[in-house]
């Protein structure tokens, strides 16, 4: 995929102002990887949007990870902003592997993480679609190690498909949305998770926990 250099950013708090002028808040669907990653883009969208979260993420492995991470996004919420709404799919890895084939032994940020990008926003967005959302986004590119451009391109194809529902182009992590985001986490005690999601991620962390040590 051709990726583009455009400021997001600008064009997400262009489209913010053109919506604080409506009479009525839009529906928006977010996705959501985790509670960290989620507390920044709430904090500021939850002012301007009727908010869904949708939990959808194949990637993460194993289920015990899966429901922990789920858990500790539906806590935060639950003080944070008790009137949004949260939608979980059923833990489903093999639907991730399927999406990755061909690429299991790909390095971390290549092709492999693009599929797993595409695979979690797809479904995120034809939710969105089906049921009728005004706007999709979501938090993932409040993180650094996150590709914004790569993202908004794949959600700015996705909605020529789903093109009912509006796609809130945005970048997070500007103007110190990942440190904030971090600081709102601290402030609710949420756990952090030290790998990105899948079982490739997690044998990487605890390899590179192995060198780690025996350098010690």
């Amino acid at each position: 995929m051709e990726i583009k250099k455009i400021n997001y950013n600008e064009i997400f708090k262009r489209e913010i102002e053109q919506i604080s002028k409506l009479d009525k808040k839009p529906s928006l669907f977010l996705h959501a990887c985790c509670g960290p990653c989620l507390t920044y883009p709430l904090s500021i969208l939850v002012n301007y949007f009727d908010i869904t979260i949708g939990y959808f993420n194949p990637n993460i492995y194993p289920k015990a990870e899966y429901e922990k991470r789920y858990s500790e996004l539906e806590r935060f919420v639950k003080e944070f902003a008790p009137k949004v709404k949260i939608i979980k799919q059923e833990y489903d890895y093999q639907t991730y592997l399927e999406a990755i084939k061909g690429y299991e032994k790909d390095k971390e940020g290549g092709k492999r993480c693009e599929l797993c990008h595409a695979l979690r926003l797809d479904l995120s967005y034809k939710y969105a679609y089906e049921h009728n959302f005004d706007y999709f986004t979501s938090v993932m590119t409040v993180s650094c190690k996150k590709p914004s451009a790569l993202l908004n391109q794949i959600c700015l194809e996705l909605e020529k498909k789903y093109s009912t529902t509006k796609y809130l182009q945005a970048d997070f992590k500007k103007e110190n949305g990942q440190l904030i985001g971090i600081n709102i986490a601290k402030k609710y005690n949420l756990y952090r998770q030290n790998y990105c999601g899948c079982s490739f991620s997690l044998q990487a962390r605890l390899e590179y926990e192995k060198e780690k040590l025996n350098r010690n």
